[in-house]
């Protein structure tokens, strides 16, 4: 955790770096393109496209060495590797080789032009070969390797030989051609993180870096659901604990943002434990060993359990694989049978819950039931959140202390038209005779 938001500080705090970062992750990206792209262009002159490649890996080596010096996070290593590299006679031959393949010999002319912009006299001043390379043969000595290869019968194409050689460097320097391409998942995931940030705070979010401690307790500020972004702007919330050990029962209305608000607390817990930004103003959490969650899933065909079947599944599931050190988040507990039954089946599981001693949130949809628990506090470390409701009753997609009163299904049905008169008058349309 502190490795990544380290490296995440440093980027955020240092624009020229993370620019420099985006560089190196597109020229990353464009040597595995080429690798990809092997089959068609290798095609047309596979000696000329390993040249690019090796020109490539070159050039990333070269950046790396160079463009991260001087980083203080983990991003420093970048630069010892890239510096390594370079201290390695694989290096070294192939900077030789693409040195030679681009600079055989320098050549100066002199050029005499006519009035009408004609050359008239072409003068050759200097030519100077690249005799410092170590790829570099005299003529003289070119000409008498070719003769004593024809004399003993050998015959090939300089093409061939360069290929030869091409090959040869190829496949020295793929030591490190396969980790310089594995830097760019690491890439993605800092430069993806930061990117998101910049995308939220576009819509004036804020995102932060959580503070994750043993046995911390939850409690996170302007908290948003960051699934909810393709909608518009969700509405941040507040949630706190004031105990590590803490089973939150959340009650309201259909719609009211209950479903949503676990939906967030879980991600931020997973996004902050691995170290990156979370959708909060500031967010402080517990570390944990395990996240796990109990929603409630569509239907298929080949399911061989009713509802409240497959949730009780996934129920002992989940306390299976559960530790104190977990948090668990159930939706609609029980909601797949008739109150009475139900209501057993959750006091048994809030009781189990006390025993584990984890972080739990629970939505529920049974008031009355809630209202007992709040009242008798038959288990230890209840804590009781409800949808807040403005004057019309309607969902602010707050979260406020308490049990909800009612579950508005009368309101709701009001507002979707769902209620005697306009049915009626549906079925009268629809021939159904007199209401």
């Amino acid at each position: 955790i502190r490795f990544r938001q380290d490296v995440i500080r440093e980027l955020e705090s240092n624009p020229e770096l993370l620019e420099t970062t985006r560089q190196f992750y597109a020229q990353i990206y464009q040597l595995l393109s080429m690798f990809m792209a092997w089959p068609e262009r290798a095609r047309l002159d596979p000696t000329v496209f390993r040249l690019e490649i090796l020109e490539s890996s070159r050039d990333a080596v070269d950046f790396m060495a160079t463009r991260f010096k001087g980083a203080s996070s983990a991003l420093s290593r970048l630069h010892e590797c890239g510096t390594e590299i370079r201290k390695s006679k694989n290096y070294q031959l192939l900077n030789d080789l693409l040195d030679y393949e681009t600079h055989l010999a320098k050549v100066t002319f002199r050029v005499r032009l006519g009035a009408d912009g004609k050359i008239r006299d072409l003068v050759l001043d200097d030519l100077a070969e690249n005799s410092g390379n170590p790829f570099y043969r005299r003529p003289w000595q070119r000409i008498k390797d070719r003769l004593e290869l024809m004399r003993r019968g050998y015959e090939f194409s300089r093409k061939e030989v360069v290929n030869r050689v091409v090959g040869r460097a190829f496949l020295q320097i793929r030591s490190w051609i396969r980790p310089l391409l594995q830097v760019l998942g690491q890439l993605s995931f800092y430069l993806s993180t930061i990117a998101f940030k910049e995308q939220t705070e576009k819509l004036g979010l804020r995102m932060s870096l959580a503070e994750v401690e043993e046995g911390a307790t939850l409690e996170i500020e302007e908290l948003f659901n960051p699934l909810l972004l393709r909608l518009g702007r969700p509405v941040p919330n507040a949630i706190a604990a004031d105990r590590a050990e803490t089973i939150m029962i959340i009650t309201g209305p259909n719609s009211g943002g209950k479903t949503r608000l676990l939906q967030a607390v879980g991600l931020a817990q997973l996004l902050g434990q691995s170290g990156i930004y979370v959708p909060a103003a500031t967010a402080g959490l517990p570390l944990l060993d395990g996240l796990f969650a109990s929603i409630t899933e569509r239907a298929t065909v080949d399911q061989t359990e009713g509802r409240l079947g497959t949730e009780l599944l996934r129920i002992r599931e989940l306390f299976e694989a559960a530790s104190p050190r977990s948090m668990l988040i159930m939706d609609e507990l029980c909601s797949g049978t008739n109150p009475s039954e139900a209501e057993e089946i959750v006091l048994m599981v809030l009781q189990l819950l006390e025993r584990l001693r984890p972080v739990a949130l629970i939505t529920t949809h049974f008031l009355g039931f809630g209202r007992r628990l709040e009242q008798e506090q038959p288990v230890a470390n209840l804590r009781f959140l409800q949808v807040e409701l403005d004057a019309e009753k309607r969902s602010t997609y707050q979260f406020v202390p308490g049990v909800a009163t009612t579950s508005l299904a009368a309101h709701t049905a009001e507002r979707l038209g769902v209620n005697f008169e306009e049915l009626s008058a549906l079925v009268t349309r629809r021939g159904g005779g007199d209401s």
